[in-house]
């Protein structure tokens, strides 16, 4: 018969009451409360049970030291908790401890804790200008120093010697501090990911939506504006004074200018995507870029446009496609501008290729995120998605194309994008 050791059942019983209050905090605490002060809550709540729990059901070393979890739920409320929840926790910590008696209170309870406290103290305020390499690292880091001085304060400072029984534990219990550690980690990402897949899909079918409503709204405006123009003519061969017919005219222009940024909205709309066809870049530019014009004024920036290229210049791809992808350059570009900010767009020709430079004077893009352009990274923005850049690199790349990013903090952005011109 297979004897398993006592201090395995505590240790899995400890994880088990770490992972199970974690998978509620994500599942329910922040899908049911939108208030991050609720969900602190929420979290101080479960994180609190979980070293409660690590503390009353230990792996005694003697009569003085035991072994418990108790510190991984205090680094997840440091982690997504912050300070203050980190500092609660701490507290409750150090006097349910110090309720369990023995020597090891000083240690494992005040001195420990108190590490934490002043470690987060100076780390938390700055994580979020490290690296994402370095934030998903620093963590282990801290609990690799936690097991380290923990192990030789009970060598050292209190004149105890491990036996090779102890030893042997203390061996086992850093290998599950780890896994256990490691598979919190990751199952909060895991449950992050699927929310914020769940969210982008919800957001996409919102757009989804949207652009159906614009479709039909701008297909029932095209009559009623044909027949005001046809109207409009009718009434210009009866007599009238000058003041009149300059009148007409001017609303006549107005209707037509109106009919033609219909069609174009409706060009930028349409769903048949996919079909690769050959087509003049320098016209269809010059028609997103007047599209442009009224959302740059809307954020009263200035959108200027510039050509070097020849009126014949032709691409060959999916013409929705590379729609969207200078659209949405240009829309954050505009976006990334103060009022009064401008945005520059040049076509340029060369002997193979075509590049259009879109720049900015704008409040530009950090070193670290720079790097990392092109992947699926976190949005800023109140109601995107972080995809749209990922999707303009793809788009770019699917033409054979490529992109290239500089880009000055507080001073602007660069994005240039080449494409290879086809020869007619």
């Amino acid at each position: 018969m297979l004897m398993i050791p006592p201090y395995i059942g505590l240790w899995l019983l400890q994880i088990f009451c770490i992972l199970f209050p974690m998978v509620i905090y994500q599942a329910f605490f922040q899908k049911k409360f939108m208030k991050k002060s609720y969900q602190k809550i929420g979290l101080t709540l479960l994180c609190g049970i979980s070293i409660l729990i690590c503390i009353t059901f230990p792996v005694s070393i003697n009569e003085d030291y035991i072994l418990d979890f108790r510190f991984i739920p205090l680094l997840i409320a440091f982690i997504y908790g912050g300070y203050r929840v980190g500092f609660c926790l701490s507290i409750l910590l150090i006097a349910y401890r110090f309720m369990a008696g023995g020597t090891g209170f000083y240690l494992g309870g005040l001195w420990m804790t108190s590490f934490y406290l002043v470690s987060f103290h100076f780390i938390l305020p700055h994580s979020g200008k490290w690296s994402q390499n370095w934030r998903k690292l620093y963590p282990y880091v801290l609990l690799t120093f936690s097991l380290i001085f923990f192990a030789l304060g009970t060598q050292f400072l209190d004149d105890y010697s491990f036996t090779k029984q102890e030893i042997y534990l203390w061996v086992w219990f850093s290998i599950l501090n780890y896994m256990t550690f490691w598979m919190i980690m990751y199952l909060q990402n895991i449950l992050k990911d699927i929310e914020d897949v769940s969210q982008k899909v919800i957001q996409f079918e919102k757009a989804h939506t949207i652009n159906h409503l614009l479709v039909y709204i701008s297909q029932q405006l095209a009559l009623p504006l044909s027949s005001a123009k046809e109207m409009i003519s009718n009434v210009q061969k009866e007599q009238l004074t000058s003041h009149q017919a300059y009148s007409l005219r001017k609303i006549e222009s107005d209707l037509t200018k109106a009919e033609q940024n219909l069609d174009q909205y409706l060009a930028i709309l349409d769903e048949n995507s996919g079909k690769q066809s050959v087509w003049s870049f320098v016209n269809e530019l010059e028609n997103i870029v007047d599209i442009m014009k009224l959302y740059a004024g809307v954020h009263q920036v200035e959108l200027g446009y510039t050509s070097t290229a020849e009126e014949d210049v032709s691409l060959r791809g999916d013409r929705t496609m590379i729609r969207f992808a200078l659209i949405n350059l240009i829309k954050n570009a505009v976006e990334a501008c103060k009022p009064k900010g401008r945005v520059n767009i040049c076509l340029h020709e060369m002997m193979s290729e075509v590049y259009i430079v879109i720049e900015d004077n704008g409040v530009g893009i950090p070193s670290n995120v720079l790097t990392q352009l092109g992947k699926p990274l976190p949005t800023t923005k109140e109601n995107g998605t972080g995809l749209g850049l990922v999707s303009t690199y793809k788009i770019t790349k699917s033409m054979g194309g490529r992109v290239e990013v500089e880009s000055t903090p507080n001073e602007g952005t660069k994005f240039n994008l080449y494409f290879p011109k086809w020869a007619v």
